[in-house]
């Protein structure tokens, strides 16, 4: 069956097409009034033939960033309606004389009280009586509202009286996210902000995944989450919140599968695109998971792969603040209207600024598929420069200087701030712009190697058709650690298990192509953390060991606190195997010479179409590579040469400088 993998970003909807023996891509405009609309046309190179679509998505995060979310209701234990106001005493940022609180995702005045009572134990004092709840329905209705979150005390120990008002607002037609079914782990604050949050994303993304399906027909789908894998629309409608960072996921997952293929274990990812830059890293070949994300200071806690996002992208808007600084983003043009060079505005933005100083080969842009208006970004870049009192050439350079420091910072934040030093990371970079600023990065970073994938451009949906089905299932325990305490441990993966197990069946999953993940949190007893460890013999060992690790220490003797279990259940999907190519001797066809500003002056590089270098290859520098979806710039500083998988490898020369 042919698989097809859709990305959709804020400029551009990336396809990937794999009928099991060779990949074909496909790169359009965005369209984010709705989405579905760029899918549809890309999906008709499918031709009618029957199709697996696992598609990534940034409707979630978007429609909670520009404050779209449905009209929502909070519902709570009686004396906690302030709960997601409070929120925790930690400050972002403690120097701020202007702290700026966490939006609260729903109004005090849509935050209310219910008589009832469960105690930490499990033990229900006071039950929930439904004819409240039916007096409630009204004033609700009133209230316009559509979607209602309901976070009760101690609910992880017994979900009675949430799982009540959850039926009966749901027989009234309400979107319900009841936090037993979605979180049931204590922390009220981050079980009311995951609540809230998938209450109001439920409609939005229940009608667009609604939609994409009806459009797909028979064919199957699957969307990607925030940790890597993929779930059922059904499930993907239940759970939107899941979806949060689904886009940059797909990217990290393709990264990893490529780069274990030539045995790189260290990894820093750049993905690059037209609104923003994500960056993440790869230890050990092992992707990193956080369940302490953070979007605008609110708490995520479900797992996501951890990635740094900043407003630096193609896109980025140029402009000069009331000081008479030049700043870049985190303002994008989008897609539409895009760039001043795709002709329908005049927004001066960093792709405006390659198109300037000759790095982008106008010509050949996006295969030559798509015409570009050099003199347009001229003419907006011009004004800048008289602006700031600088030529045409110097302050397109700036422009892309400034945007390459937002990403520096991040790429500092992941390896540098974290105790890796970048020197033993290889860098990846993707995107559309990914590998224009590849080179000047791992300068500054002092990074020794880069690996420029083929399919660069659209790079993340290629992640998407090699991401397996996860479903994780959790349960909160907090009892210090026994012998007796590990048989109960048993009972409980039992029964999540048992749960996972028939979620994978009804999935389409058989044993044979499905496998569980057993995992536990625990800390010491008075912290106020958890480490996440596998269970298996000995996983009271492998948390000291994971603690001395983190930490520098550890506390051997020390009573140990069990927090929560959990369940991982995994579906293999098809794979898709990168086959080695024939390695070829000599040197890579020169296209053109050109000159482009680089590093201050202009110089003559050696212009390469990635479909007339192969394996083997050497590259001249400096050179541009461009191929139909991407633009690789290269340095004087590095030798290039195309592997067996058509990455491009970038090798730093070692100077006697660097001796």
């Amino acid at each position: 069956m042919l698989r097809i993998g859709v990305d959709t970003g804020g400029t551009f909807t990336d396809f990937v097409f794999f009928d099991g023996r060779s990949i074909k891509t496909l790169k359009l405009p965005s369209t984010p009034n709705d989405p579905v609309v760029s899918i549809q046309d890309g999906l008709k190179k499918a031709e009618n033939n029957p199709f697996e679509l696992v598609h990534g998505t940034t409707v979630a995060t978007n429609a909670f960033l520009q404050k779209r979310l449905a009209r929502g209701a909070f519902l709570c234990t009686r004396g906690f309606e302030h709960l997601l106001f409070i929120g925790r005493q930690n400050r972002i940022d403690l120097f701020s004389l202007q702290v700026k609180k966490p939006f609260p995702v729903v109004p005090l005045s849509r935050c209310y009280g219910i008589e009832e009572r469960t105690l930490s134990d499990g033990k229900i004092l006071k039950k929930v009586i439904g004819s409240d709840i039916q007096g409630l329905v009204d004033k609700l209705r009133k209230m316009k509202v559509t979607a209602v979150g309901i976070v009760f005390l101690h609910s992880y120990k017994n979900p009675k009286n949430e799982s009540l008002v959850a039926k009966i607002l749901r027989d009234q037609g309400f979107h319900v996210t009841a936090s037993c079914e979605i979180m049931p782990e204590y922390r009220e604050y981050e079980r009311a902000v995951v609540t809230m949050l998938n209450a109001t994303l439920k409609p939005i993304i229940g009608t667009y995944v609604g939609n994409l399906k009806s459009k797909l027909k028979k064919n199957k789908l699957y969307i990607m989450q925030s940790n890597g894998g993929v779930l059922s629309p059904g499930r993907i409608s239940e759970e939107p919140i899941r979806t949060m960072m689904s886009g940059p996921a797909g990217g990290v997952i393709a990264a990893n599968r490529l780069a274990g293929l030539k045995n790189y274990k260290n990894i820093v990812t750049l993905d690059m695109g037209g609104t923003s830059t994500d960056v993440s890293i790869i230890k050990d070949g092992k992707l990193l998971l956080t369940r302490d994300g953070y979007l605008e200071n609110l708490p995520l806690r479900i797992p996501i792969i951890d990635i740094i996002t900043v407003g630096a992208g193609g896109g980025s808007i140029a402009k000069i603040d009331r000081g008479g600084v030049l700043q870049v983003g985190p303002e994008s043009a989008g897609a539409d209207p895009g760039p001043a060079c795709y002709g329908k505005a005049d927004l001066p933005t960093v792709t405006d600024a390659f198109v300037v100083n000759g790095i982008i080969y106008p010509e050949l842009f996006l295969g030559g598929e798509m015409k570009i208006y050099p003199h347009r970004s001229h003419r907006v870049i011009q004004k800048i420069a008289a602006s700031i009192g600088k030529t045409l050439h110097e302050t397109a350079e700036g422009i892309i200087q400034i945007s390459v420091s937002s990403m520096e910072k991040a790429l500092r934040s992941v390896t540098l701030e974290k105790g890796e030093d970048p020197r033993f990371y290889t860098l990846l970079p993707f995107g559309g712009a990914g590998g224009m600023v590849s080179t000047i990065l791992a300068d500054r970073l002092g990074m020794q190697r880069i690996l420029i994938p083929p399919y660069q451009g659209i790079f993340s949906a290629v992640g998407l058709l090699v991401a397996d089905y996860q479903k994780e299932f959790s349960q909160s325990r907090l009892e210090m650690y026994s012998r007796e305490v590990e048989k109960e441990l048993e009972n409980a993966f039992a029964q999540l298990t048992r749960k996972a197990t028939r979620i994978l069946q009804a999935d389409g999953f058989d044993s044979k192509n499905s496998y569980i993940q057993r995992e536990v949190d625990i800390r010491y007893k008075g912290q106020s953390f958890e480490i996440t460890v596998p269970y298996r013999k000995g996983f009271i060992q492998d948390f000291h060991d994971k603690h001395q690790v983190l930490y520098s220490y550890c506390l051997g003797d020390k009573e140990c606190e069990i927090v929560n279990v959990r369940v991982l259940a995994m579906g293999r999907t098809q794979e898709m195997k990168l086959s080695k190519k024939k390695i070829q001797s000599g040197k890579a066809k020169i296209f053109d010479t050109k000159k482009i500003y680089y590093n201050g002056c202009f110089r003559s590089f050696f212009i390469y179409r990635k479909r007339e270098i192969y394996p083997g290859s050497h590259i001249k520098v400096p050179a541009v590579v461009v191929s139909d979806d991407s633009t690789v710039v290269i340095g004087q500083n590095f030798r290039a040469v195309v592997d067996e998988y058509s990455n491009i490898i970038l090798t730093r020369v070692k100077r006697r400088s660097d001796e």
